[in-house]
């Protein structure tokens, strides 16, 4: 049985799970681990565990921001993938949310990013028309190049750039200017 249990201070941040959000993310694509930590405190931010059978397989952090939901990282142990983890765990997160879920996802220029967009699109999420940049994290990573997606409608040109914009605001905080390597 899959379950989803958020963080609800930093003792809850345990090794296991640092380790596997700095094996899944690089490091342009991710925040330090001290930063982690701090936003447990904010409340538009959740940090979930992602539980199979009481064991730590995953996480998955989710942004509540006034119209939407955006999912920020999300990673099963790669060990544990193709398994249905992440569908029952992703299922979780629509069943638990009545607005929109947006999630940024990699160009589709490797076999895991094309495999990370195919995942979501089994899911009904919808690529979104428009360029989208992950803003940096901080001063010394960069910004990287990615695609939107959306559940369950597709987003609109029209739309895709509010919610771009609310995504830096409420998300990224815009604190680094973009650096262009």
């Amino acid at each position: 049985m899959i379950k989803l249990i958020p963080a609800s201070n930093p003792l809850d941040l345990t090794e296991d799970l640092k380790q596997i959000y700095f094996d899944s993310f690089p490091p342009d694509e991710r925040r330090d681990w001290s930063e982690i930590k701090e936003l447990l405190h904010h409340s538009g931010f959740i940090l979930n565990k992602v539980l199979e059978d009481q064991e730590l397989v995953g996480l998955i952090t989710v942004w509540n921001i006034p119209n939407f939901v955006f999912i920020e990282h999300f990673a099963i142990l790669e060990s544990k993938r193709g398994k249905g983890i992440g569908s029952q765990a992703l299922k979780q997160v629509i069943a638990e949310n009545l607005k929109s879920i947006i999630v940024e996802v990699e160009e589709p220029i490797t076999d895991d990013a094309r495999r990370r967009i195919a995942f979501y699109e089994r899911a009904g999420f919808a690529v979104c028309e428009g360029i989208y940049y992950q803003p940096p994290y901080s001063p010394d990573k960069n910004k990287v190049k990615m695609l939107l997606m959306s559940f369950p409608e597709k987003i609109l040109p029209p739309e895709f750039e509010a919610i771009k914009m609310q995504i830096y605001r409420e998300v990224y905080q815009q604190k680094y200017p973009a650096k262009n390597k």
